[in-house]
Formats: structure tokens, C-alpha cells, sequence
């Protein structure tokens, strides 16, 4: 009388592997990309929030803060009308996208005039002003921090 053993071969014990392995090389890319992809979402919806404060602030005030009434050091940016009474910080731990710790947070540039370049952002997140209050733009930049590598625009 034959007694069969209970278990599996090791030919199916490799195939198990061999699935397993496929599948974790497929999905493993898509899970990292999706990272990347919710972190440039995360900072675009900070760029929209600063957007925001600073469409109150010309709504209250009658202009946006002028290029002098703001400051920027290491990606922090400093002005005492806007923060905390219209957002309550932007500095460099709010950009959520994995670059060079003097790229994270902040830039600040003047507004060019309509149909010229914009000049290279610093920063993740660029908010471009005019020296007289008349305008405003929050733009939002991928990790290359190149003209093409614009995310979100408030134009």
C-alpha cells in the first residue's frame, strides 16, 4: 500500500517564488512613482493655499505685498503682513518633493511683464510679485527646477 505525502514539491515552491518576484518588480516602480506623484500634489496645494492668502490680502488691502515687503532666507519666506494673519508659515518643511536642501520651500522673483519669460526658479515653489502690489503668481516646479518642469501655474 502507497502512502502519499502531504506537501508541496519543490517545483512548486520555486514557481510561488517566481510569481511573487514578478509581481513585486511590477508593482514596486508604480508604488515609488506614486510617492513622487502625491509629493508634487502636496506642494501643489500649498502653492494653491498661498495663492489664496495672498488674493485676501489684495482683497482686504486694495494690492498684494510688494517685492519690498517680502523677504526670503533658505527657502523661508518673511513678511509680517501676510504671516500669520492671511497663512501661518511658509518655510522650507512645507515643499513635500525630495531636492537639495537649498532648493526646498520658497522663492521669490518680480512678476516678468506679460509675454516675457519667467527667469529660472530657485526653489520648489516660486511666488513672483511686482514692485508695486499689482500682481501676483504662485507657481509650482518638479525636482529639475527647469521652465518645462512647471507643475501648476495660478495665471
Amino acid at each position: 500500500m502507497r502512502h502519499r505525502q502531504k506537501g508541496f514539491t519543490l517545483i512548486e515552491v520555486m514557481l510561488v517564488v517566481v510569481i511573487l518576484s514578478v509581481l513585486a518588480a511590477v508593482a514596486i516602480p508604480r508604488l515609488a512613482g506614486s510617492s513622487d506623484k502625491a509629493r508634487e500634489n502636496a506642494d501643489i496645494i500649498t502653492a494653491r493655499e498661498v495663492k489664496a492668502a495672498l488674493d485676501r490680502y489684495e482683497i482686504e488691502n486694495g494690492s498684494y505685498p510688494s517685492n519690498d515687503d517680502v523677504e526670503v532666507k533658505n527657502g523661508e519666506i518673511i513678511c509680517s503682513k501676510l504671516i500669520p494673519a492671511y497663512i501661518n508659515q511658509l518655510d522650507a518643511s512645507v515643499t513635500q518633493q525630495s531636492v537639495p536642501e537649498d532648493k526646498r520651500g520658497f522663492g521669490l522673483q518680480e512678476l516678468p511683464p506679460s509675454g516675457q519669460n519667467y527667469p529660472t526658479p530657485t526653489n520648489l515653489i516660486m511666488i513672483y510679485l511686482t514692485d508695486d502690489g499689482r500682481a501676483a503668481e504662485v507657481r509650482v516646479y518638479d525636482k529639475d527646477l527647469d521652465q518645462e518642469s512647471c507643475l501648476w501655474s495660478s495665471d
